[in-house]
């Protein structure tokens, strides 16, 4: 009889064993696994989400958006002023008050480009290129906000090619 008890506490014991080696062996595993995991996560640059912009980049604004430009109708068609408004917005430029001339001048040839002195090299730097055959007028105003003034030959403008950008969503 003792064969018979010495052998079921023999399987007993190995069992015990066994049971113990696994469980030695699933916590290893974790934490094999949970260090793994930690070293990946901590050594690859964070990326932004979907949908979130990406805080570390800063992008300057263009000049031409550091000053505002109001786009007023004074003898074109109608809707002209708001076509070159927004042709004037795919270049980045910040476009104010799109209205019909506050001066109520009716102008016969492309237009005008109004500015004041601090608005000078605004005007012409970079809204003159873009409104082909304007006549440039310097009135007495503050600041250096530019008026771009419609007349019935102003041109179509061009439109800005669009731009691919990195994130749809951070503009």
């Amino acid at each position: 009889m003792s064969y018979v008890r010495d052998n079921g506490l023999e399987r007993a014991r190995r069992r015990r064993e066994r049971r113990s080696l696994a469980i030695l062996t699933l916590c290893a595993l974790l934490v094999i696994g949970s260090v793994v995991f930690a070293a990946t996560f901590m050594s690859q640059p964070s990326k932004p989400k979907a949908g979130e912009c990406p805080s570390g980049t800063t992008t300057s604004l263009p000049p031409q958006a550091t000053f505002p430009v109001n786009v007023y109708n004074a003898g074109g068609p109608k809707g002209a002023a708001g076509d070159a408004a927004d042709a004037l917005r795919t270049y980045d430029f910040n476009v104010g008050t799109v209205s019909n001339d506050p001066y109520k001048k009716k102008i016969s040839n492309v237009g005008e480009i109004r500015f004041g002195p601090g608005g000078a090299q605004n005007a012409k730097k970079y809204v003159e290129p873009r409104v082909p055959g304007a006549k440039l007028v310097q009135d007495g105003r503050d600041g250096a906000g530019v008026d771009v003034v419609v007349g019935p030959q102003f041109p179509t403008l061009e439109k800005a090619a669009e731009k691919p950008s990195a994130s749809p969503s951070c503009s």
